[in-house]
């Protein structure tokens, strides 16, 4: 009886180990990805660029016809998290472009379209974001979130 009790103690040790070892869930930022985790891959949340193309050395291009890009800022999916308030604040700029901007709100995500004017050709926008997360707690870019402590805009060519 002694033997098993030992047995199953070791067992528990060397899983509590484990699970005590194991790096907590993150996702490094990518060209169309912002990673907004807390300090040690805690509360995941994110901006995530779409209706782009990711072309060598991670460059962004859009064909000349596309007037907008989507722009998403998420809560996580750890539980709960999905229930907090979400806002995502957007400007785009290029050379001889006026500025644009939109801004929006949800729960657990907003999704936003960031205009693109006067497409032609090799036109470069730059799309400069700003998130917050758990209802106005989580600021990103910011000190407490490790992989976007400044601004890291997105950068898009019309190809």
């Amino acid at each position: 009886m002694w033997r098993v009790r030992l047995l199953v103690g070791l067992g528990a040790l060397s899983a509590g180990m484990a699970w005590l070892a194991a790096p907590a869930a993150n996702a490094a930022n990518g060209p169309t990805f912002r990673d907004c985790s807390l300090a040690g891959g805690l509360d995941p949340d994110f901006v995530q660029l779409l209706g782009v193309a990711v072309g060598p050395g991670g460059a962004l291009t859009v064909p000349p016809g596309t007037e907008r890009v989507g722009i998403e800022a998420s809560e996580s999916s750890d539980p709960g998290d999905k229930l907090g308030h979400v806002t995502l604040k957007v400007i785009v700029t290029a050379p001889g472009v006026p500025t644009q901007s939109v801004s929006g709100e949800g729960t657990g995500k907003v999704l936003l379209a960031a205009p693109l004017g006067r497409r032609k050709v090799g036109r470069t926008y730059t799309i400069g974001w700003a998130a917050t997360f758990d209802n106005g707690n989580h600021l990103c870019p910011s000190e407490s979130t490790p992989e976007n402590t400044t601004p890291k805009p997105f950068v898009v060519t019309v190809s």
